[in-house]
């Protein structure tokens, strides 16, 4: 029986890769990426591919971000990696951040759980916490929580004095004026770590450039 490794591979910064995760990626039979789009680019896969040995499969998955048949391709990557690891391969599958945070990986995990099958987590550098470096601000300080949220959910925000808000794509302008409305300073990051990568405090900037990859650091 072979193996399913799961790696979070980071926020798309080449460097940002744990040794762990390089090793793994080195030693990988079969290589599976994540992608948005039907015949898309795969990020995570991006970010990796100068580390992936010329004779390693390398096979893209197609996972649609939050559309109804997204649990549909889960179970089809599911099929795929199970055919795979039954015949001894090792098997890595790549998510961009890390596999336990918003990711794709965490929908395919609970088939193959179901199977019992040998599987290893690798954690990964989460797009939050690379932002927080890259505009050299504080996630969190002292005893205070951090809540950290989807951008569908900002009026959940209650008490806390330390929100990261994701998956903030359309959402742009009923978050802003939320966070506005309740007193919170907030920085725009979109792309962390990666080509085209923007930091933005501006409203109407962060309301023109609306980008797919981003996410709001705020405090108050």
């Amino acid at each position: 029986m072979g193996k399913l490794i799961g790696i979070g591979v980071g926020p798309g910064d080449k460097e940002l890769i744990t040794l762990k995760a390089l090793k793994a990626i080195e030693n990988a039979d079969v290589i599976i990426a994540p992608t948005a789009m039907e015949n898309g680019v795969s990020i995570a896969l991006e970010t990796v591919k100068e580390y992936i040995k010329p004779n390693t499969e390398v096979m893209i998955k197609h996972f649609p971000m939050g559309k109804d048949d997204r649990e549909e391709k889960a179970y089809e990557a599911y099929k795929t990696v199970e055919e795979l690891v039954e015949t001894k391969k090792t098997v890595v599958f790549l998510t961009i951040g890390d596999p336990y945070v918003y990711s794709t990986y965490i929908h395919m995990l609970t088939h193959m759980e179901k199977k019992g099958f040998d599987v290893e987590t690798i954690p990964g550098i989460t797009s939050f916490c690379a932002a927080a470096s890259i505009i050299d601000r504080p996630l969190v300080i002292g005893n205070e929580p951090l809540l950290i949220i989807p951008a569908n959910r900002v009026k959940d925000i209650r008490d806390e004095k330390y929100v990261v808000i994701m998956k903030l794509y359309k959402e742009e302008e009923n978050v802003i004026s939320f966070l506005e409305e309740k007193g919170f300073d907030y920085v725009y990051v979109s792309r962390a770590g990666r080509e085209g990568q923007r930091v933005l405090k501006n409203k109407d900037e962060i309301l023109k450039l609306r980008d797919y990859m981003s996410l709001i650091i705020a405090s108050r």
